[in-house]
């Protein structure tokens, strides 16, 4: 803990002790004078840790209990002896103030009143939970499912308690009746995360079976989103992301991100599990809120998970949401005995070279020989094609193998243009879809920038951003990046260790044969030729756009911002060469003139 984060653990310790204001708290532990005490009975560094320890633990058996008001006492309590008997510039004692702080904090959210479960995906599509008005399996198909867990569980094992009974096994015929498709489709995009998701529960210290409760949450999409601003791949709202430090804004969104988002799931967990001491409400807890679990074990008297879900005080989707995870876990260790016939993605790996500016996504895939939607789907956090503004020393995640090459040759891309916005009022009746065609950028897109579900829903007078085109910009010729120790952290080559590297056979994850991407990977980006100057390719105005330009045939799916942002040039440029609207729609077959030079 550097010393600013250690000055900064002990001024919020100091607020919070300042904002207690509870004249019934316990009085604090009494400190011995260092004048009047014999040497032997001096208060040690230790003691002041375990004395706040003695009332945190006090605290926490109360907000366990449901007696939230003294146990906040009991808290500020633990607050104010740590700062009578401890010194800020001690390291351990500042790290020692940040743990208690962060564990006051997640206690003291029992007693939020908001504190509910969360609502389903807006979209069913990227959740493997039953769908709200799902039909329920055949007695011949949970006989059948039966039959096939009896068989294939023989074969499997699991760091998490399975047991199968009713519920798990109607979950089980249901991915292998009701939604094939969809669980085959999580199947196959499990490959590419399993291998990273599992090696980091193990890091954590996590029973790697956790892993299927992102399989479900999210289907393993990165853009997974649901009505209550769930988002990623473990569907994290906005206030446990933020309190187990994950970040999003206009550029990217960390719960995007294979990594970053599981090792916060992973700290959720470790704290679930602390709480309730069982795997089971552990997990209903992450799907329904700590809170929401607690007071229904204290309500309805449950001792466990079962006796909890058995009635009708927590919603359906939690409820099911463990006998979904055991079933998602058996089905994945065999899905040749469920009757699924999926060769898994390969694994991701990647390199990583810190970039100290703004790229293009399109450039970067191109100096690397690699095609774009490889680089999106490394680089899954970014919102865009291009990374953030502001941001020094970007970290851009590259096929393996592939630094050294985009290192030699990242001094000839141009720097990104900045992506301009544009603000539209939702009328009555608009949906994303016609917004998205009035702005003229795809559903996706629109989406992306203002954080909605592809199917949401609009209200009249919402605003939403939208991307109004690249901004070219002139600079200076950018600085080459090297790949010597001299140069860290800009230029930096760091080749992580790939998790699926350490994963052994007893991860039990099928052989990887499949290509990365879709069958037919999309074509590479343009090509621009930098002029020495380092100035951008393509001119901001082009008065004879007959010899400054060729045709391009519009395809399926082409919006004018994808195409423009493909040719590196403005929305407004490309409407302009060709004497059309903004916000015209593009019907498939149509030529376009795009500037010369560049060419697919």
């Amino acid at each position: 803990m550097t010393a600013s984060n250690r000055s900064a653990a002990w001024l919020v310790l100091c607020a919070a002790a300042a904002l207690a204001g509870c004249s019934s708290a316990p009085t604090p532990v009494a400190v011995v004078s260092l004048e009047t005490a014999p040497p032997a009975q001096k208060p040690s560094r230790p003691t002041a840790r375990e004395a706040a320890s003695e009332w945190f633990q006090r605290g926490k058996a109360l907000a366990l209990a449901g007696e939230t008001e003294c146990a906040r006492q009991e808290f500020h309590g633990a607050i104010d002896s740590f700062l009578a008997a401890s010194l800020p510039d001690d390291q351990e004692d500042a790290e020692f103030a940040g743990q208690l702080w962060q564990s006051i904090v997640f206690y003291e959210a029992l007693a939020d009143p908001q504190s509910a479960e969360r609502p389903p995906v807006e979209d069913t599509r990227d959740t493997l939970l039953a769908a709200e008005n799902a039909p329920s399996p055949t007695a011949e198909q949970l006989e059948k499912a039966k039959r096939e867990v009896t068989s294939a569980r023989v074969r499997a094992s699991f760091d998490i308690p399975v047991v199968v009974n009713d519920p798990v096994l109607r979950a089980v015929a249901y991915y292998q009746f009701r939604t094939p498709q969809a669980f085959a489709g999580a199947l196959k995009r499990s490959g590419r995360y399993l291998p990273l998701m599992r090696g980091i529960l193990r890091e954590e210290g996590l029973p790697e079976d956790l892993v299927y409760m992102a399989m479900i949450e999210s289907a393993f999409k990165a853009n997974a989103h649901s009505r209550a601003r769930a988002h990623g791949f473990w569907q994290f709202i906005d206030g446990t992301a933020k309190r187990y430090g994950l970040r999003w804004n206009r550029y990217y969104d960390e719960r995007s991100d294979p990594e970053k988002s599981t090792r916060a799931a992973a700290r959720y967990l470790k704290d679930l599990y602390e709480m309730f001491g069982d795997w089971y409400l552990a997990m209903a807890a992450y799907s329904a809120g700590e809170g929401k679990v607690l007071k229904g074990l204290q309500r309805l008297g449950a001792k466990d998970y079962w006796q909890l879900s058995s009635g009708t005080f927590l919603r359906r989707e939690t409820r099911e949401y463990v006998p979904f995870v055991l079933a998602a876990a058996l089905v994945s260790k065999d899905p040749a005995s469920y009757g699924f016939d999926v060769v898994p993605d390969p694994p991701l790996r990647f390199d990583v070279v810190r970039v100290p500016r703004p790229v293009d996504l399109a450039r970067v895939a191109e100096a690397v020989s690699a095609p774009v939607f490889e680089l999106q789907l490394l680089n899954s956090e970014l919102k865009t094609r291009i990374t953030p503004q502001g941001v020094p020393d970007y970290p851009v995640r590259l096929p393996e193998g592939s630094a050294a090459r985009f290192v030699s040759r990242i001094a000839s891309l141009p720097l990104a243009p900045e992506v301009r916005e544009r603000r539209l009022t939702a009328k009555k009746g608009d949906t994303v879809a016609k917004v998205a065609a009035r702005a003229g950028v795809t559903v996706e897109e629109l989406c992306n920038f203002n954080d909605l579900p592809r199917n949401a829903r609009l209200r009249k007078g919402q605003v939403l951003v939208v991307p109004a085109g690249p901004v070219p910009k002139r600079t200076s010729k950018p600085a080459v990046l090297t790949a010597s120790a001299d140069a860290r952290p800009r230029g930096e080559i760091r080749s992580l260790p790939t998790p699926s590297a350490a994963v052994t056979s007893t991860d039990e994850v099928p052989p990887f044969t499949a290509a990365v991407g879709p069958a037919v990977s999309p074509p590479l980006p343009a090509r621009v030729e930098i002029p020495a100057s380092g100035f951008e390719a393509v001119p901001a105005s082009r008065p004879d756009p007959e010899a400054a330009a060729i045709r391009y045939t519009v395809r399926s799916g082409d919006t004018l911002y994808r195409i423009a942002t493909r040719f590196s040039i403005t929305v407004e440029e490309l409407a302009r060469l060709n004497r059309i609207r903004i916000s015209a729609t593009l019907r498939a077959g149509q030529s376009l003139f795009v500037p010369r030079g560049i060419r697919e």
